[in-house]
């Protein structure tokens, strides 16, 4: 099975480095580059929404970020190494809902 190629400067294809850049990180990574990825994420796919003709098929992944994943995230700030995990698990949902 081959993988859609997507131009180099497309709103998707800098979303799938974001994601790729996300889930590298591990739980011994600064918080700032957490933080760091996971807003590049959140503004990224923000992007392919808005850049969409038709929005509403992507409601589940952006609440899958900016809701849940986004409490991943203040509970990794606050020194759970687990939430890590949790969030990259989110961001990978959200990209499987992706239409």
């Amino acid at each position: 099975m081959s993988l859609p190629r997507w131009p180099a400067n497309s709103p998707i294809a800098k979303l799938m480095l974001a994601e790729d850049k996300l889930l590298r990180l591990t739980p011994e990574a600064e918080t700032e580059a957490v933080v760091q990825r996971y807003t590049e994420f959140r503004e990224l796919l923000w992007n392919v929404v808005e850049s969409s003709p038709d929005p509403a098929p992507f409601t589940q992944a952006w609440n899958m970020i900016n809701l849940y994943a986004k409490v991943d995230l203040l509970d990794f700030e606050q020194g759970n190494s687990g939430a890590l995990a949790r969030m990259q698990a989110k961001v990978k949902e959200a990209i499987q809902l992706l239409p």
